[in-house]
């Protein structure tokens, strides 16, 4: 399980985690919201409108609760889960060569 240090606001666009291996992550808010890991979510066939979030909060020591301006608040992002959304070079899954 990946350990969360911080996370902050980088003005109306994007959301900076910084985790407890050192490495840091952004995240675009469009990218959080159509990345909604709730059943809601899960089923919807078009991702959901971007939105801008209202609130972040802890969830015990394992995920962060986001609170849209849309009026959807259940969705519940694990630290593992965030991690994985990172798209920065160092976590992109490197591409085998063929051949």
């Amino acid at each position: 399980m990946v350990d969360l240090k911080r996370i902050e606001r980088i003005g109306t666009d994007a959301l900076r985690v910084h985790w407890a291996d050192g490495h840091e992550s952004l995240y675009t808010w469009s990218v959080l919201r159509a990345a909604c890991p709730c059943a809601m979510c899960r089923d919807l066939k078009e991702k959901p409108p971007p939105a801008l979030p209202l609130e972040i909060q802890p969830v015990g020591r394992y995920a962060v609760a986001i609170r849209w301006d849309d009026g959807h608040a259940t969705g519940i992002f694990s630290f593992d889960y965030l991690r994985s959304l990172c798209a920065c070079e160092a976590c992109r899954p490197t591409e085998m060569d063929e051949g």
